[in-house]
């Protein structure tokens, strides 16, 4: 017996290595999706909190906006919105991010839903979004809140 353990003309048998060398390859694989799992969810939560305060300011801008309001601040008419030009308000507001933005108002007897998107929208999927509160005025004697979500994303 002991002639079998100080015998020193071992056999190496063929692809004895290729199991370990798999599982060592397979588990580099699952690292580096680890990690760049991880460095997109960083970037994405980076451009949220870098970002939102923009986009509060841009609804905002747009809640002031004279095209929108007619020249009462914080109420959309729902007039102006029919006849607005999409191109140059998004060419007014759009020089440093893409964006689109939503104007809803739900009540008993009327619901209001306008979505107004950039041309250049496409599925981003890193975006932010804020809102504010807003009044949408339907006619002289008709008015409703509602609210005005901005979306932006990156260029």
């Amino acid at each position: 017996m002991s002639s079998f353990t100080s015998d020193e003309k071992g056999l190496i048998e063929p692809y004895t290595e290729l199991p370990a060398m798999a599982l060592a390859v397979v588990g580099f694989i699952v690292f580096i999706a680890l990690l760049t799992q991880a460095y997109t969810t960083y970037q994405e939560k980076s451009f949220i909190a870098g970002h939102y305060q923009d986009a509060a300011n841009l609804a905002m801008k747009l809640g002031m906006d004279s095209s929108l309001t007619g020249g009462q601040p914080g109420v959309i008419d729902s007039g102006n919105l029919e006849k607005l030009d999409t191109a140059e308000l998004f060419q007014k507001y759009g020089s440093y991010y893409n964006f689109m933005f939503k104007i809803d108002s739900n009540s008993e007897h009327r619901s209001y839903n306008i979505i107004i998107k950039n041309p250049d929208y496409g599925d981003s999927k890193i975006g932010v979004s804020a809102s504010i509160p807003i009044t949408v005025r339907f006619n002289d004697v008709e008015e409703q809140p509602g609210t005005l979500t901005v979306k932006i994303w990156g260029k």
